[in-house]
């Protein structure tokens, strides 16, 4: 009997069909016969599903398409897999290793990676010692963006509309309230990136916040890539930052544009960057973070705590700065 996770068990019935349907693909492709698959770990009905198991004897996570569309971005994500890994194979700081892409492409096999997520370790660490993990996670990221960094032109205007767009979807007042006076300063932020030609992109991770590190001594190894969009670098580090400030994870009890000040300055210290970057484009994105989450209606009280103080703290730095 195939167990699942809390997050399937929302859809079960669309998780027991996920996983018949991927069982008979194991048996039927000559790549992955003698596979087994286990707890289906994540859904996402009628797009795609990941399920843990064993593929040639060893621990792997398979990711099933569910749609045509899905198994399109599966061929450019083992792209994007295939190449990190080609520099982020081994030593402390790595990707995870992609194992086999088939059925056709509808499903990807990886490498299962040992360890804890981050966010989990952080939360069962002692808070003295939690800033600790804070530059290896930065210097993660900047080893998986260096190959493919350049300096190209600013495109403020869309984050801007993303944001103010999601801004408009926000349905708890008092987030309503501070996001709204933070968007004027993200748009303040924007009209003096006029005075700036370029900033800094590269092929980013496009979902980095810190349960996509898994931890195992000091190796970390990144899991959930396979994004292939040139994004500003900001961005990978505002996700992370705003996602730890969110859920109330702030380590060093200090913070900086709303997010904890070590793990901001972790990331200012691994990319080397310049006032304007750590002024300017970091927090233009960490305000875009910062509105682009829309909370669901019916989150617990003490989330929206975290986000009006992530809210309320990012305001008082960018006063100092527009």
């Amino acid at each position: 009997m195939h167990h699942l996770t809390p997050k399937a068990q929302q859809d079960p019935a669309a998780a027991t069909a996920a996983q018949q349907y991927l069982a008979a693909l194991l048996a039927a492709d000559p790549v992955l016969v003698g596979s087994a698959a286990a707890e289906v770990l994540r859904l996402v009905p009628g797009r795609r599903a990941i399920l843990s198991g064993q593929f040639n004897g060893q621990p792997a996570v398979f990711r099933l398409s569910l749609h045509p569309e899905e198994t399109k971005a599966f061929a450019t994500a083992w792209q994007e897999l295939t190449r990190a890994h080609a520099h982020m194979s081994d030593g402390t700081h790595r990707t995870v290793t992609p194992l086999a892409l088939a059925a056709e492409g509808q499903v990807m096999v990886l490498e299962q990676a040992p360890g804890t997520p981050l966010l989990d370790l952080l939360w069962s660490l002692e808070p003295e010692v939690r800033t600790r993990q804070m530059q290896p996670a930065a210097i993660w990221l900047r080893r998986y963006t260096a190959p493919t960094e350049a300096m190209t032109p600013i495109n403020r205007g869309p984050w801007r509309n993303w944001a103010e767009a999601a801004l408009a979807k926000q349905t708890h007042v008092p987030l309503i309230a501070v996001e709204t006076q933070v968007f004027q300063k993200m748009k303040h932020l924007s009209r003096q990136l006029r005075d700036y030609t370029d900033w800094r992109t590269a092929i980013c991770h496009g979902d980095f916040h810190p349960n996509n590190l898994i931890v195992a001594g000091d190796r970390l190894t990144g899991i959930d890539l396979g994004g292939s969009n040139r994004t500003p670098i900001y961005r990978d580090m505002a996700r992370f930052l705003t996602h730890m400030a969110r859920r109330g994870m702030v380590p060093s009890g200090q913070r900086r544009f709303g997010v904890d000040a070590v793990a901001f300055d972790a990331f200012v210290n691994a990319f080397d960057l310049s006032p304007a970057e750590a002024t300017l484009h970091l927090p233009y994105l960490i305000c875009y973070e910062t509105l682009v989450r829309v909370e669901h209606p019916d989150m617990p009280a003490a989330r929206i705590r975290h986000g009006v103080a992530l809210a309320e703290t990012l305001l008082e730095d960018l006063r100092q700065v527009v």
